[in-house]
């Protein structure tokens, strides 16, 4: 069961003011704060716990070295999950880039002694809601092809034939959103 709550709080972030909504949040019995970002809203500290997070669990833990840093990050909307000041979840989600006609979200991540709680689904939750605010309806995903189920339980359909991205198996999953009334 989740329960929610949210606050507003005002920072000041290279000279200029931000509204930050803060939802304050319990899975599985765990208080958790999820907070959207801009990657012009990082502190040092909060990009450096994305990047070790990201690391420790798709380079190291999966054992795949590809390139994480991919310059998408500085257009994305990034969602944080912390407890206690310490960044347990994270997702990165962008409206469609360059050339494309779909938005996307990846990079989910969840540190280990979090999972199993239903975190990474309330992750990718938050995340389809938030692409929903925007115009694109037709969300894209590359997703690890043993997560196939999992992304099915939100809507998502197959969209190709399963691939190899650097060793792991991944398959494109395709998501039509309904248009706002």
């Amino acid at each position: 069961m989740t329960t929610l709550r949210s606050a507003i709080q005002l920072e000041r972030v290279r000279g200029v003011v931000i509204e930050t909504v803060i939802y304050s949040s319990q899975v599985a019995g765990v208080p958790m704060q999820f907070q959207w970002r801009r990657f012009e809203e990082f502190d040092c500290d909060e990009l450096y716990a994305v990047l070790a997070l990201r690391q420790n669990i798709l380079v190291v833990e999966q054992s795949s070295s590809y390139l994480d840093l991919d310059f998408v990050d500085q257009v994305a909307d990034h969602l944080l999950v912390t407890n206690n000041g310490t960044l347990i979840g994270y997702a990165r989600s962008h409206a469609p880039l360059s050339g494309r006609a779909y938005a996307s979200f990846g990079r989910v991540v969840v540190a280990l002694e979090y999972r199993r709680a239903g975190l990474g689904k309330e992750l990718v939750r938050r995340v389809i809601a938030h692409l929903a605010e925007g115009s694109c309806l037709d969300v894209l995903i590359s997703a690890q092809l043993y997560l196939e189920d999992f992304y099915a339980h939100f809507g998502f359909t197959r969209d190709g034939e399963p691939y190899q991205d650097v060793g792991v198996p991944h398959v494109n999953m395709r998501l039509r959103l309904n248009a706002p009334s």
